[in-house]
């Protein structure tokens, strides 16, 4: 398979600039000592340019979560990335605002598409303006939102705040199923977010961050390929994040329990090479190749539905049937299997 070149980058983080606790420098150092290579800061209608840039070895994107504060049922919130202007005045219109987002030169996710509450915590957040078109992707595992619905009291709570690592599942179910009813008539691209704020938790006299800048920055990460490395410039360094993502070039991993670095999933037909987000003609014999950096219970997805899974670290398959084809793996940690990667798509149907 031709050189491609790996980055980790998390997604969907808040600074001071908006509901976040930590500023700018702040969260730069915890993405350091995490050891990412790339952050997007999405503050709440606020496009903060000018924080945008290298900071040693870390690169720094600035976007944007767009949304109207005052609607009654508030959700629809917009992941716009890449964008070179503040579109939050387009925030009452879902469609006219992923139009905006493609117009500037970004790309468009819809955050935390699907929310689930608890007694204790109700406020959820979901995606409501299923009529849209044009987006790029979806959110596709919320690493702080999973915790709500399983906070069903403060003591629940509390053990979440200390020990986020035994509460984490994965993507909802839901979730995944809507991602595959959308990829069946177009490319739809997935992301992981951490839609990090590190809030205060006040009990009695102690204080808790939820969750650390640190800790979130090593959870649910989206991992990219690009064809050529980071050059140190900003521009260029920024197109390459950014065809990633429009090209679904990219996994989300859970990277707590063990790195998913180094995973890669690809097709090969003939002389042709398709990566994630990658289509190939039908008609023809496809090989599906799986590699990951560790054992785990692999399964092979089309169009929804499981058609090879596995334990190890390696899966071949050969098949001519068309169909949209994805990855999912598992690991056991801390006393239970849990999610740990989530390819994009290859698709094999007509273009």
């Amino acid at each position: 398979m031709t050189l491609w070149y790996e980055y980790v980058g998390n997604i969907h983080i808040h600074t001071t600039a908006s509901d976040g606790t930590g500023t700018f420098s702040d969260v730069a150092r915890a993405a350091q000592a995490a050891g990412l290579d790339f952050i997007i800061v999405t503050d709440h209608n606020k496009l903060c340019l000018s924080e945008e840039g290298w900071r040693g070895p870390l690169l720094v994107l600035i976007g944007e979560e767009i949304h109207n504060p005052d609607r009654n049922l508030e959700g629809s919130h917009l992941l716009c990335l890449g964008v070179r202007e503040d579109l939050s005045s387009l925030a009452n219109d879902p469609q006219a605002l992923i139009d905006a987002v493609g117009a500037n030169g970004g790309v468009s996710f819809l955050a935390h598409p699907f929310d689930r509450a608890s007694d204790f915590l109700s406020d959820t957040y979901p995606w409501l303006d299923w009529g849209v078109n044009g987006f790029t992707g979806i959110e596709l595992w919320n690493y702080m939102a999973e915790f709500r619905s399983y906070a069903v009291n403060r003591w629940v709570g509390l053990l979440i705040v200390n020990w986020p690592q035994y509460f984490t599942r994965g993507p909802w179910p839901e979730t995944l199923a809507k991602w595959d009813e959308l990829t069946r008539d177009r490319p739809v691209v997935a992301l992981g977010g951490s839609d990090v704020h590190a809030t205060p938790h006040h009990f009695g006299p102690w204080t808790w961050k939820v969750h650390p800048y640190e800790l979130c920055f090593r959870a649910v990460n989206t991992h990219i390929l690009t064809p050529e490395p980071f050059s140190g410039d900003l521009d260029h360094d920024r197109a390459l994040v950014l065809e990633a993502l429009r090209r679904g070039h990219c996994w989300v991993g859970y990277d707590l329990p063990a790195l998913t670095t180094g995973f890669r999933f690809w097709a090969r037909q003939g002389e042709r090479i398709a990566l994630m987000g990658d289509r190939l003609p039908p008609g023809e014999h496809v090989h599906f190749e799986i590699w990951l950096p560790r054992p785990a219970h692999v399964r092979l997805i089309r169009d929804g539905k499981v058609i090879a899974r596995t334990y190890g670290d390696r899966m071949h398959l050969v098949t001519s049937r068309p169909g949209v084809y994805r990855v999912e793996a598992y690991r056991r940690a801390w006393g239970r299997r849990r999610a740990w990667i989530f390819s994009n798509p290859i698709y094999v149907r007509e273009g």
